[in-house]
């Protein structure tokens, strides 16, 4: 008997020990792996650069030829549609972010070589001719899919082929920003509105860092921003205080910049359902052309703008103003419209307006121009992409340390005033999911995208568990306990003596309050707030809040007036739901 006890202890401890071992040499050979391809990366990003400093010297030569020089977005963003449409395996064009996100939560960390190269283009074709985006979309997307197609062809198991991806758009964003730390907290946060994928860490830092200094060898070692200012300003209780308020007003106007991508996005829906084809890019570029002969500093990248920003460039309030808004709008038609590229730093570039407007409207001598714009920076970016800690890490990587403190203060404040919204919507989830509501969410993707109507048609009603289990406010937390031992489900709505919801509680709430404490009420209890459907909403409707609030449990009510409980809607029921519309889909 203690020799088999000790054979089984013994046998559990070398288990133990050759899973470590394993998981030693996994991490290990996953972090000289993302070194070469980090390498790699890093030449493939200084290709991508040359030949977007090519395309984006055309406006310049043609700048003598005004009508030519305005009409370039008519140009650029029906070609740049027409080079995904032609190459593409998928067809959507818009934010490379968009794309990365999309791999990582639904397809495994998978992107199509096809994708990759024809995606990058279009997006050096819409930003050198004019459009308004980002260069990170691509090097996301670029390094990111280059790291994917390499584990794919390598046999890797989808586990490793996601987290690779990511750490190669890590190495992507580090070579085209010259921004390591940057990246590498930026791979962290991204996939998330309020967590982080801790695990990440050494992959992407291992990809980051020899792609940085590979493309940097190639492309010089410059800061992507330039700016005059090195003056260590010191911290004064109004260099405290005012970012403060900074950070309150980058939270609002990043939720304005959010709701108008999000409007616009839904305009051109509706555009390209009725006219096919080239129209609605025509469209676009034709607006775009507008906006650029009226501010001409909201199109291109920006980066030359930040600079000024920077140095208080800007002398006038309303025109600085008017091109926030103008950015905003062309960001937003640029990438819904047809075009391709990236939204980081189009929040860069209003981050650092709204910081030169702030200063012209304080009085003199209490903040500096500088200090604002790079805090506002930091905040908008925090704020619109839900990357606070990367935020911080960037305007001090491109802009001197001493910005650290104003910005960690706008950004953090930024970043809690805008909530859950993000530029990235649905596709960047609040936080990492069980698998239940990971499989939820990734099926409704799928069916947002592809399904026909009669899923779109499915009402509440006809999907909820009726009559389901509940407890009443008045019996005490020892009867619940004896109560729910009759049944096998976790989450227990409450209701008051007309059956009307007033919460719900789970098995582990429950068992963890006090002995002394469980003759009381259920009433007396601290109940959860439940997440409420009525019969007549659309069943698709009720997965996407299940999908944003990452929640496993709807409760169907008669009615928002009444509340009275008669139904319920789980994660399981819906995915069940979900997967006998799409075989009757097939079947038919």
């Amino acid at each position: 008997m203690r020799f088999s006890l000790l054979q089984s202890r013994l046998g559990y401890k070398l288990s133990g020990k050759l899973a470590r071992y394993v998981d030693e040499k996994e991490s290990l050979e996953l972090a000289i792996f993302s070194s070469i391809l980090g390498a790699g990366i890093g030449l493939a990003i200084s290709a991508f650069i040359l030949i977007f400093h090519i395309i984006s010297s055309i406006p310049r030569l043609l700048m003598r030829w005004l009508p030519v020089y305005i009409l370039l977005p008519v140009i650029g963003i029906p070609t740049a549609y027409a080079i995904v449409h032609s190459f593409s395996k998928d067809k959507r064009t818009g934010c490379g972010t968009h794309k990365v996100l999309e791999a990582y939560h639904i397809k495994s960390g998978f992107i199509s070589i096809r994708d990759i190269v024809s995606k990058s283009m279009a997006s050096s074709v819409t930003i050198g001719l004019g459009g308004s985006a980002g260069l990170e979309g691509p090097s996301l997307l670029l390094g990111g899919g280059l790291a994917s197609w390499v584990a794919d062809k390598l046999g890797m198991k989808p586990y490793t082929v996601r987290r690779l991806m990511l750490a190669g758009s890590a190495a992507g964003l580090s070579a085209v920003f010259k921004a390591p730390l940057t990246a590498i907290l930026f791979a962290l946060e991204i996939p998330y509105k309020r967590d982080i994928e801790k695990d990440l860490f050494i992959p992407a830092l291992c990809s980051s860092i020899p792609a940085y200094m590979v493309a940097s060898s190639i492309l010089g070692w410059e800061s992507i921003i330039e700016f005059k200012q090195q003056v260590v300003y010191p911290i004064t209780p109004w260099s405290l205080a005012i970012p403060m308020v900074e950070g309150l007003a980058s939270g609002l106007i990043a939720v304005v910049f959010i709701e108008i991508f999000i409007r616009i996005g839904s305009i051109a829906k509706r555009i390209s359902k009725n006219q096919k084809g080239i129209v609605l890019p025509l469209l676009g570029g034709v607006i775009l052309s507008i906006i650029w002969l009226v501010t001409p500093e909201a199109m291109g990248i920006g980066y030359d703008i930040v600079s000024r920003a920077l140095s208080g460039a800007f002398t006038s309030i309303p025109y600085a103003s008017l091109i926030i808004l103008a950015k905003i709008i062309a960001t937003s038609i640029t990438l819904n419209f047809g075009g391709s590229g990236g939204l980081f730093i189009p929040s860069i570039v209003v981050g650092a307006l709204l910081g030169n407007v702030l200063y012209l409207a304080i009085p003199r001598g209490l903040c500096d121009s500088y200090l604002l714009s790079v805090s506002g920076m930091a905040a908008l970016m925090a704020a619109s992409n839900k990357t606070l800690l990367a935020s911080v890490a960037f305007v001090a990587e491109t802009c001197g340390p001493q910005s650290i403190i104003p910005a960690t203060i706008s950004a953090s404040i930024s970043y809690m005033v805008s909530g859950m919204k993000s530029l990235y919507g649905d596709i960047q989830p609040p936080r990492k999911m069980a698998e239940e509501e990971k499989a939820l969410e990734e099926l409704y993707h799928i069916v947002a995208e592809n399904t026909s109507a009669r899923l779109f048609d499915v009402k509440v009603e006809e999907v909820m568990t009726k009559n389901p289990i509940y407890l009443t406010e008045d019996i005490t937390v020892e009867e619940a306990l004896r109560f729910t031992k009759n049944f096998n489900f976790r989450v227990y709505p409450v209701v008051d003596r007309e059956s009307r919801l007033i919460g719900y509680v789970r098995i582990e709430d429950l068992i963890s309050i006090s002995e002394y404490k469980r003759e009381l009420d259920l009433s007396s209890v601290s109940l959860r707030v439940p997440t409420i459907a009525t019969p007549d909403e659309r069943f698709l409707d009720v997965v996407k809040r299940m999908c944003e609030k990452d929640i496993d449990h709807v409760y169907v009510v008669s009615s928002l007036d009444n509340t009275k409980l008669i139904g319920v809607i789980s994660g399981i029921d819906a995915i069940r739901t979900i997967l006998s519309l799409m075989e009757y889909r097939s079947d038919s």
